[in-house]
């Protein structure tokens, strides 16, 4: 058992507060105009009012001692601040007591005890009626009070448990995203290393019949191993994960017309402009730029079917540029989301584009459509 369950609840420091100024204005009054002797107005003071002390720690316990105090007599008047009390009371007994049937015990009880103090003593039986509102609708209302806590409460955990998910689901998809990235990454790594080999071969060739031949495989050599490790390097950095997987040629600028030419076929209206950059980009920059044509156009077809796509490909001297915009669907609306959404498949991109040292822009329009935009570089970022 655990021990701080032996040890009473200490009432908090603000309903002793409540209780002592309810106690000094209600001891004023019987001083002041007794209530009944001077000893029992005193006790019926403070048995009314000090029970406020516990209305949270123990509510049943405390509407219960201060309603029992209304079993003594008052022949000569009765406490101004007794209907306060009560309602204090029992609000609280409906807004923090957890067992239903002690709050439908102890509000019947005082009921009863109310009814019979008012007709016993010098109050008029029409009074009777306000002493049992005074114990039922606080009663009622600290009861909706506590329901609508306990509904915010499960509001919080299960936006907390979305939260949670939510951010496995990404992690999940970047993790994913690098998973793929570390593949095809591999095969562009894996063609450097066959231009070597070739080049190496050539270069021996040279070497045994026209050494003076021999300079430009040699500097081929050279420049694809730069690359090959530097790329090497990137990965084992930045994914930390090796996979073995079978080679197969990965994607570039030359097949966004094919893949174009696939949403086209699959009903989705797509202009395509195609200007790639005048001097070779590196096959990751390829690679990352045909992904992102390929999410935009699925995510089109997905979330706003019949919608025409535009899709621009062009470069410049110093990087790749993605923008892919679509119209407002005439049945289905655009998706309101952006690369922070819930698409984790733009998470994904985002993430390629990251290691890329590009960037990544993508939400809606203010016409209702949706623009993806991605800058990709042309030189790769160095390995940290």
């Amino acid at each position: 058992m655990d021990p701080s369950r032996l040890r009473p609840a200490l009432p908090p420091w603000s309903d002793v507060v409540l209780a002592g100024a309810f106690l000094a204005v209600s001891l004023a009054q019987v001083l002041v105009e007794p209530i009944a002797g001077p000893v029992t107005s005193v006790v019926v003071a403070a048995g009314s009012t000090l029970p406020l002390a516990w209305r949270r720690t123990a509510p049943t316990a405390a509407a219960f001692a201060g309603t029992a105090i209304w079993l003594v007599p008052t022949p000569r008047g009765f406490l101004f601040l007794g209907f306060v009390v009560a309602v204090v009371l029992f609000f609280s007994v409906g807004a923090h007591a957890r067992s239903l049937g002690r709050i439908l015990l102890v509000t019947a009880f005082g009921a009863t005890v109310g009814v019979a103090a008012v007709l016993s003593g010098p109050q008029d039986p029409p009074v009777a009626i306000g002493a049992v509102l005074a114990v039922t609708a606080p009663a009622a209302a600290g009861r909706l009070v506590a329901h609508v806590r306990e509904q915010n409460a499960r509001l919080h955990e299960l936006t907390t448990e979305l939260l949670r998910e939510r951010a496995a689901a990404e992690r999940a998809a970047i993790g994913e995203e690098r998973s793929r990235i570390a593949r095809e990454l591999h095969d562009v790594i894996g063609h450097e290393v066959t231009v070597i080999a070739l080049q190496a071969d050539a270069a021996a060739a040279a070497l045994a019949k026209a050494p003076e031949r021999a300079g430009a495989p040699v500097e081929a050599i050279r420049r694809s191993a730069a690359e090959a490790l530097a790329e090497m390097r990137r990965v084992v950095v930045m994914l930390r994960t090796a996979e073995e997987q079978d080679l197969h040629p990965q994607p570039g600028l030359d097949d966004v017309p094919a893949l174009v030419e696939q949403s086209r076929n699959a009903g989705t209206r797509v202009h395509l402009t195609l200007e790639p950059p005048a001097r070779p980009a590196h096959a990751s920059v390829e690679l990352a730029a045909y992904r992102l044509v390929q999410e935009a156009l699925t995510n089109a077809r997905r979330h706003a079917p019949g919608a025409p796509v535009d899709v621009r490909v062009t470069g410049d001297g110093t990087a790749v540029l993605v923008e892919v915009s679509s119209r407002p669907a005439t049945a289905v609306p655009c998706p309101r989301e952006s690369v922070e959404g819930t698409g984790f498949g733009l998470v994904g991109m985002r993430e390629r584009v990251r290691m890329l040292g590009g960037r990544l822009d993508a939400g809606p329009t203010e016409a209702g459509g949706y623009l993806l935009s991605a800058r990709l570089p042309l030189e790769l970022p160095a390995p940290r």
